[in-house]
């Protein structure tokens, strides 16, 4: 981001603390008129884009706003000015024709979006929706099956700028909603200090044990990635403490960075934000956002244990030491009121009123409002509390700029979406798709999978997930399958480039602050993830994964599925009680996908494979502590 000093320094200043402040207020007291709410929620977000990251990385003008940043600024402002005065003509009928000026800003701000993009995720994700725009303009020259009807440009451009499905649609309004106020909570609580409480919680609990600063990484990286909602930024925020203290205790470069980037990327799939999708997969789904909560936990569950237990295995395989006692801190400093207030008060308003089902707008803010109050009234002395209150200015601004990340998103997704429905796009890609995976579903999964991990390679996670529901969602129900597991199976292969080579950026990030070969690094995040792969294929068939069934039968099936987990990161890992030969690996990854499925049959079988192989590693441990005992 760009350092800038002087009135811009102060633009970005009251531009990011008013976001803040407008989301707060409208939560509390109610949002206003959807395309006001919408186009003060863009416009802002969108200024602190233009003014904080650069149009090049390596440009001279990195440290100061050119000419042309205030050329899009004013292109952006006097699109989301123009909205916010004349809302009444972006409802979802538009009653007569765009007049000359509406036609100016349509252009204008189209161009401005697809600027914010790139400057954000890069240029990936603006062409494809550059490309989407063009195919709504001219894709009528296109012969054969991608082509589409004639239709006026000016239809074009009211997809894009007027209607409900553009750049003002219902992706943007969950981003000027729900989406901003808890992706706000989660900048507020982390800079007000819960996020390094909970980093000194994770060290206490498990420090003192064998491959105890993976451990941490695993807790606090999952912790702040279920609030940050990006692996990338959870990897820079937590992986420059945890990867250091796990490289100077033994571990290599490349499993420190796997380790890292395994444990970022499943803060995705876990609720309550799941990278802005768990609102989102609600909103289409039109159910509630807490039982898509609810439904996600388990296989987030299943797979932190996988992740963690994977760690543990290749600590003990390679016999490596905890966090010595000197950096660990001690308990009582942290179990201090003014310091366990700011992580615990926040989070259990949160929970309190998510359970007692007050609007989610109420929540958000609600719980905004709780890490702030908590962090001022932490340390009831006088003197502490004016320095504090004079941290709540920054600690705002920070909440402002975090949603500089997912904002441009959003709203590029909302163009694409709403131009792959316009244009029947989006049913031509689910015919093809249909007719390679013929009558098998399981293809048909696959197909769709590798689909939505093709466009995870490229686009923000969320992005892809959203093009995928577009394309494959309607036929994977058409197969017969629920349509939350539909999605959570699209959501779960959205995330998957993110750690799968070639692309894998949460593996470049971390191999950076690792110093580590990419490759390697990429190859540990690999086996460290098997649950990542395979999980949804399991909930697609089994809804008991997603709490949905009989309760005996959901604690059956879960509960055999942790043992799974466990038996399967010691399989790939290659340690169990001793080191695995790679029969014994093979056979433990056997059981535990055996344990994983749900049927009395396989988990027999699976806990049949883990006794063979436990009675054959506990004679092998027994032979070695003899030798060992002759020796001596």
């Amino acid at each position: 981001m760009r350092q800038i000093e002087g009135i811009w320094r102060w633009t970005v200043r009251i531009a990011a603390i008013g976001l803040t402040i407008f989301h707060l207020y409208t939560g509390v007291f109610g949002l206003w008129i959807s395309p006001e709410q919408k186009a003060v929620h863009v416009g802002l977000a969108l200024l602190l884009v233009f003014l904080l990251i650069p149009v090049r990385k390596t440009s001279s003008a990195k440290a100061r706003v050119q000419w042309w940043d205030l050329l899009l600024i004013s292109a952006l402002l006097a699109g989301s000015i123009y909205t916010f005065l004349n809302w009444d003509r972006f409802l979802p009928v538009m009653i007569g024709p765009p007049n000359t000026i509406e036609k100016v800003m349509a252009v204008v701000m189209i161009i401005a979006v697809l600027e914010a993009g790139r400057r954000t995720v890069g240029w990936v994700f603006p062409i494809l929706t550059t490309l989407c725009v063009c195919y709504g303009f001219w894709g009528h020259y296109i012969p054969g099956y991608f082509g589409h009807a004639p239709f006026a440009a000016i239809t074009t451009l009211k997809i894009i700028y007027f209607s409900a499905d553009g750049i003002w649609g219902f992706l943007t309004g969950l981003s000027a909603t729900y989406i901003a106020l808890f992706i706000l909570f989660g900048a507020i609580l982390l800079t007000s200090g819960g996020g390094k409480t909970f980093i000194d919680l994770a060290l206490v609990l498990t420090g003192k044990y064998r491959g105890g600063p993976a451990k941490v990484a695993v807790l606090s990286s999952g912790f702040f990635g279920m609030l940050s909602g990006s692996a990338m930024a959870n990897v820079a925020t937590t992986g420059t403490f945890t990867i250091p203290m796990m490289k100077k205790l033994g571990y290599s470069p490349e499993f420190a960075g796997g380790v890292e980037s395994v444990a970022s990327t499943g803060g995705l799939v876990m609720p309550p934000i799941m990278g802005a999708s768990a609102f989102i997969m609600a909103e289409f789904l039109n159910m509630p956002y807490l039982k898509v909560c609810v439904a996600a936990a388990a296989p987030a569950i299943l797979f932190y244990t996988a992740t963690f237990m994977g760690v543990h295995f290749q600590a003990v395989k390679l016999n490596l030491r905890p966090v010595p006692p000197e950096e660990r801190p001690p308990l009582k400093t942290i179990l201090t009121y003014s310091r366990i207030s700011c992580l615990v008060i926040p989070l259990g308003v949160l929970l309190y009123t998510l359970f007692e089902g007050y609007s989610l707008t109420l929540v958000g803010s609600a719980a905004c409002l709780a890490a702030l109050g908590a962090f001022i009234f932490s340390d009831l002395s006088w003197s502490n509390m004016k320095g504090r209150l004079r941290r709540v200015p920054p600690t705002l601004e920070a909440g402002g700029k975090a949603l500089i990340h997912v904002v441009p998103v959003l709203v590029c997704a909302n163009i694409v979406l709403g131009l792959l429905n316009g244009t029947g796009l989006s049913i031509k890609f689910s015919v093809l798709i249909m007719t390679m995976g013929e009558t098998n579903v399981m293809l048909s999964l696959g197909m769709a999978g590798v689909l939505v991990m093709i466009l995870g390679c490229g686009l923000p996670a969320t992005a892809a997930y959203v093009i995928g529901i577009a394309v494959a969602s309607q036929l994977l129900i058409s197969w017969g399958i629920m349509p939350l597991a539909a999605h959570l199976f699209l959501f779960y292969y959205s995330l998957i480039a993110l750690i799968t080579p070639p692309v894998c950026p949460a593996v470049f990030v971390a191999s950076g602050i690792a110093q580590s070969r990419w490759l390697g690094t990429a190859w540990v995040a690999v086996r460290l993830a098997p649950l990542l792969y395979i999980m949804p294929f399991i909930f697609v068939f089994e809804p008991t994964f997603l709490m949905i069934g009989a309760p005996l039968a959901i604690l059956l099936n879960v509960g055999t599925a942790v043992f799974g987990a466990i038996i399967l990161a010691s399989g790939t890992i290659g340690q169990f009680i001793v080191k695995c030969k790679i029969y014994e690996s093979v056979a433990l990854v056997a059981a535990g996908l055996l344990l994983l499925l749900a049927g009395w049959q396989f988990d027999l079988l699976g806990a049949a494979l883990t006794a063979a192989v436990v009675a054959k590693q506990l004679s092998q441990r027994r032979k070695e502590v003899t030798a060992k005992t002759v020796t001596t």
